[in-house]
């Protein structure tokens, strides 16, 4: 089903030929950087997928081991899909993890113990350490922490690419899973089938990245915490458990936090799947709803789904505000705990202790305060995940034994083949047996059904007395080279028993036995976007000879002349395109050109008029299938005579069958059909005969030039392979350059007023002044203690040397104490800022969160509002896979991951320029460098941003074929299931899709961690200018305080300084989703569906509106209809009615008739505007 839009020759990926040095820095990334940086990037230049990502391997591997977990099933254990994952991925993970953690923690911890001897170098009262040994101190801070940086990033894009192929082997699963699932036993098998199975792909496959980064940290940070914690134990003794004590009390409330968080991730989940499925009925049946003027009713229904997915969303939100707050704030009160109780001990402070202490409680922080509840979260999330993806897995499958093997597509072998053949997607073709090849023995009977018997399922009552009867005691043998036709009325069980004969049913007792391959064409016609051509031969090779004649019997030369690009016109999402006639016709030549030994057509005559139904059934099933066992499924009883057996059915019983001449004179219900049948047959003829005379040459001409509902798609049929007729492909359409100025602005408009929002901006800059004070009023207390020190040791030095004893040091009369704090007043003062900080903090959040919500809200009603109002051109244009996507993923990261990333972004911004300030604060010398680095991130930001935005939009595109593909899968199950081997063609195309997909995704992972590592590297040459500034400049002032505090801000700077600048990457990618929801809010909009009463009583000033109309009378006068084009399309206008002139007076009964094609469905069009 993929029309193959984006079948380009890729180039392989630079990484697979990459140095180990460039892959270590990154350097191979540096192609795409420079495409970005001009704006150049499509998604024809992503490369080709790596041999270890691609999905068909992937998802075979993981297909064995699933099959080995269902084994289990027999010996009465429960399957488990997180077994199956662990067995395929788990050692790798484990040993990769465990060789990382040992390494980067020997790094990260021996920061501190070189900061220490380097504090010490300049404080007054510990000049121990001599010039050499501070230098190499120095240069140990620099590079350990350089080092620490480097590794990271390496190590992150290996634990993401791991969890793509985790996700990439489940999504296969996934779609395998869903081309046998078993539609009649309801529940998730039928109910909103699209939409559950699209959640499973987009949110909670997503699930494994996180939890990749983060599943290791539950074992990696309660041994490297034990470490930390005797380090500084080693430091400040005693006081170092009370601190540590107060942040341990907070890992309970996160755990239980985060176990609240994945209850309502598993409700909004359960919520957002039912606004999903909803939307998905809407944007499937809105020509109904347009015609009906339900938009309103709709509205209602979506909105009150959305408010009940909302609610969960908003105490999720407030959740994440107490659990921001709690992790910014408890180091502040630990290291104050700490420094109280150390004191209080009788302990002499330095800046040395104080400062490594510090550091110290930072690694802490994010080893056990930020990691540790985030891997909870994450690893229950993605548990949760693996559970739904895992129920979806076990849902009940069809046994149709058709031998299709779904666990194995990746062939051993290439196939050759030759330049005539014609093949949709990949190219991988099943070999088709033709009847040259195989000379078996036709066995003598193809379908035999004895006393078969079927329910279908009732979801509330599950006992036999509950279920409802489906087909009761079907006795019936389908020959080789017979026709049989099944007549009845509606609802007698005709399409069900061609269900049954496909195996879709399970029967209740009774016996079939199918002893050949059979094609199916539904009653409702199943195409999916691609060419007439790609519907017909739908993964088979082309044949030109069987091919034509396939056209030729199904009546579609003609349509195919009138059509734009021929066969090769693309039909629009379930043949959008089309008129209902010429769908069916092109749905029946699909089956008729499959090589079956059994036709089951189900009812193909009813769709098309009386002339072109007579056609089909002599030129096709009585000719071109006269060898073939075809099964016929009509209304019409006159196609009964010819046939070598015809049943009637009533209420899911065959009551009689036999031959035409048979059941004529004997079986009264045939009687009666015949009757029936004969009277309306009557009327068309006398219909048909005097429209025949009227009708000249000219206007039968005319009219085969007529288009149907099928503006998208029409002109010459032309059959030579090389013709140039190939159609344009309308993709989904990718914006350049940044995200618009005015997308934010009405991102703010949508969250509140002005006002609140200057409320919100100046609460984020109060909390910030706090939060920084509280380290600058830290260093000033040092510096006192330091200097109070150095004062006790100076008298100490004194009275040694035997001079006159000098008075005893007062702390409040230190020098350099100019308000004369006392030392509790100096911890009071630091109690103080830290209490005020807390208060700002959860204040600032909890409004910034219901900001977000609001906006979140306002954001879907205007999109809802705008997708309803949308002309049909929009929908015709659109596969509902696309619109779906806005209204799912894009829907989805605007109500969850943009307000994250926009906290995260304005306090990141806020903290750099802090940091920033204090180093100065601390030495006025560092301003030339702290400049310099402030333009160099700018700029490499600038740089990044540019590439990160472009390839999140090639890759949403990537994301929606699948999607498409998925959709369209849904519609056609049983038709597909029906062509047995193509199963495995459609599942090579959705991993060929998954494919293109993740070579997206890979360039969005390698150019994140390549900016990440430079960045990095850029804040590492920062901490060197900053760290050696101080032996440069080093003067009588430069205290251990002011030292310790500079470089611990700037040892912060390093991590936080890539996060936050892809933070801010990340906020502009995701306002690509807002820019993409406004898209959809700013469509053209049809005529309002309200009328404008006052305008009418201006024109009718006699008419009563309160009694109008008191009878339906309908003038049509000269009128013309052009299907409406998208806006900037130009050419002919192209009309599907002109120039008509009639009445129908009240109380008429009208009858409209005319050719396929000829205007009968665009003339109710019409009618309802």
């Amino acid at each position: 089903m993929d029309p193959g839009y984006f079948d380009v020759e890729r180039k392989q990926n630079p990484k697979e030929t990459a140095s180990c040095l460039s892959k270590f820095c990154f350097w191979y990334t540096k192609p795409v950087f420079a495409k970005g940086r001009k704006g150049q990037l499509s998604i024809s230049d992503v490369y080709r997928c790596t041999p270890g990502h691609r999905a068909a391997p992937r998802g075979d591997e993981m297909g064995v081991e699933w099959k080995k977990q269902l084994e289990k099933r027999d010996k009465g254990k429960n399957p488990s899909l997180l077994r199956a994952i662990i067995r395929v991925y788990g050692v790798q993970f484990i040993i990769g993890n465990i060789i990382y953690a040992i390494v980067d923690a020997a790094i990260r911890l021996s920061i501190p113990m070189c900061l220490e001897g380097l504090i010490n170098y300049f404080s007054p009262a510990h000049a121990g350490v001599s010039a050499e040994a501070a230098y190499l101190y120095a240069i140990g801070v620099v590079s350990f922490m350089a080092l620490s940086a480097s590794f990271v990033h390496p190590m992150l894009l290996w634990l993401l690419h791991m969890a793509m192929k985790v996700r990439v082997s489940c999504g296969s699963l996934i779609y395998r899973k869903l081309l046998r699932l078993d539609l009649t036993k309801g529940g998730k098998a039928s109910e909103g089938l699209a939409g559950h199975v699209v959640n499973l792909l987009t949110t909670d496959a997503q699930r494994f990245d996180m939890a990749s980064l983060f599943m290791m940290d539950l074992v990696r940070t309660p041994i490297e915490s034990a470490l930390i914690v005797y380090l500084m134990y080693r430091q400040i003794g005693v006081a170092t458990l009370i601190g540590v004590a107060f942040l341990l009390m907070f890992i309970p409330l996160q755990g239980y936090l985060g176990k609240i968080t994945s209850k309502l991730r598993r409700q909004t989940a359960v919520r957002t799947d039912n606004r999903i499925r909803l939307m998905n009925e809407v944007i499937q049946s809105i020509e109904a709803i347009k015609m009906y003027a339900w938009e309103d009713a709709f509205a209602k229904i979506i909105g009150k789904a959305r408010k009940k997915e909302m609610s969960v969303i908003k105490k999720m939100s407030w959740l994440r505000a107490v659990m921001i707050s709690c992790v910014k704030l408890n180091t502040k009160v630990a290291i104050l705990l700490s420094i109280m109780s150390y004191i209080s001990f009788g302990n002499d402070l330095t800046a040395a202790k104080v400062f490594v202490v510090f550091s110290y409680y930072e690694i802490l922080k994010y080893t056990l305060v930020d990691f540790l509840p985030l891997s909870i979260t994450f690893t229950l999330e993605a548990y949760v995940s693996v559970k739904r993806i895992q129920e979806f897995l076990l849902l009940p499958e069809v046994d149709n034994q058709d031998g299709v093997d779904l666990m194995t597509l990746e062939e051993k072998t290439p196939i050759q083949t030759n330049g005539v053949f014609e093949k949709i997607g990949n190219g991988q073709q099943a070999y088709i047996k033709s009847e040259t090849n195989l000379e078996h023995l036709k066995p003598q009977v193809l379908i035999a059904m004895k006393d078969y018997t079927a329910h279908w399922k009732n979801v509330d009552d599950d006992t036999i007395d509950g279920k409802i009867p489906a087909l009761v005691d079907i006795n019936l043998a389908i020959k080789p080279e017979t026709l049989t036709t099944i007549v009845g009325t509606v609802g007698s069980g005709k399409s069900t028993l061609l269900q049954a004969m496909l195996r879709e049913l399970t029967p209740t007792t009774g016996h079939l036995s199918v002893n050949g391959v059979p094609a199916y064409a539904s009653q409702e016609p199943w195409l999916f976007e691609a060419s007439v051509r790609q519907n017909i031969l739908f993964g088979q090779d082309m044949d030109l000879r069987r091919y034509k004649q396939v056209i030729k019997c199904c009546q579609l030369k003609t349509d195919l002349e009138i059509l734009p690009h021929g066969d090769k016109t693309v039909v629009g999402e379930r043949g959008a395109s089309l008129s209902g006639g010429q769908r069916a016709r092109i749905s029946l030549a699909r089956c008729v050109y499959q090589s079956a030994d059994v036709y089951l057509l189900d009812d193909p005559l009813a769709a098309v008029d009386a002339k072109v139904a007579h056609a089909i059934y002599e030129d096709c099933i009585r000719t071109f299938l006269r060898d073939k066992a075809t099964v016929l499924v009509t209304h019409h009883v006159q196609y009964a005579k010819h046939a070598h057996t015809v049943c009637v059915m009533r209420s899911g019983r065959i009551v009689a069958q036999g031959t035409y001449h048979e059941l004529k004179n004997g079986v009264a219900e045939f009687e009666r059909l015949i009757e029936m049948g004969e009277k309306v047959e009557e009327e068309k003829q006398k219909k048909a005969s005097t429209y025949e005379n009227t009708e000249s040459i000219e206007h039968s001409y005319k009219l085969r030039s007529q288009r149907s509902m099928s503006e998208a798609s029409q002109l010459s049929f032309n059959l030579d392979l090389d013709n140039n007729l190939d159609p344009k492909y309308e993709g989904e359409s990718q914006k350049k350059g940044s995200v618009d100025n005015s997308v934010y602005v009405s991102y703010i408009r949508s969250g509140g007023s002005t006002l609140s929002m200057a409320l919100l901006i100046l609460l984020f800059l109060l909390a910030q002044c706090f939060y920084s004070s509280t380290d600058v009023w830290l260093k000033e207390w040092v510096n006192l203690e330091e200097a109070n020190s150095a004062l006790v040791i100076a008298n100490r030095n004194a009275t040694v040397a035997g001079a006159v004893p000098p008075p005893p040091v007062v702390f409040e009369d230190i020098p350099s104490n100019r308000f004369g704090l006392t030392r509790e007043q100096c911890l009071y003062i630091y109690g103080g800022l830290i209490g005020i900080c807390i208060v700002f903090t959860w204040n600032k959040l909890v409004i910034f969160y219901n900001t977000c919500i609001k906006a979140s809200v306002t954001l879907h009603d205007n999109m809802f509002r705008g997708v309803t109002s949308a002309p049909m051109w929009f929908f015709h244009h659109n596969p509902s896979g696309r619109i779906l996507n806005r209204f799912s993923k894009d829907m989805g990261q605007v109500d969850t991951l943009l307000p994250v990333a926009l906290v995260d972004c304005l306090g990141f911004f806020l903290e750099v320029i802090a940091i920033l300030v204090v180093v100065c604060l601390v030495n006025w010398w560092l301003l030339l460098p702290t400049a310099l680095v402030a333009v160099l991130l700018f700029l490499m930001r600038d740089l990044f941003l540019n590439t990160s935005r472009e390839l999140k939009r090639i890759e949403a595109i990537a994301r929606s074929q699948s999607l498409n593909h998925l959709s369209a899968t849904v519609s056609g199950l049983t038709t597909i299931r029906s062509a047995r081997q193509h199963q495995r063609t459609l599942a090579r195309e959705f991993d060929k899709q998954q494919d293109l997909h993740s070579s997206a995704w890979t360039l969005v992972l390698s150019t994140n961690r390549a900016f990440g590592f430079w960045m990095d590297m850029l804040c590492c040459v920062y901490l060197a200018f900053v760290t050696f500034s101080f032996f440069l400049f080093a003067g009588e002032d430069t205290l251990g305080g002011n030292v310790g505090l500079a470089i611990t801000q700037v040892i912060g700077l390093v991590g936080m300084c890539q996060y936050g600048m892809r933070q801010t990457a990340e906020v502009e990618n995701q306002m690509t989703s807002v820019e993409r929801i406004l898209e959809y809010t700013n469509l053209p909009a049809e005529k309002p569906v309200e009328v404008d009463k006052e305008a009418l009583r201006k024109d009718h000033p006699t008419l009563d509106f309160e009694k109008w109309p008191t009878q339906g009378e309908i003038v049509f006068e000269d009128v013309s209809l052009e299907y409406e084009k998208p806006p900037g399309v130009t050419g002919e206008p192209a009309y599907a009615i002109k120039g008509v002139n009639f009445t129908v007076r009240p109380a008429e009964k009208v009858a409209v008739v005319g050719r396929t094609g000829a205007g009968k469905s665009s003339l109710l069009s019409a009618l309802f505007r």
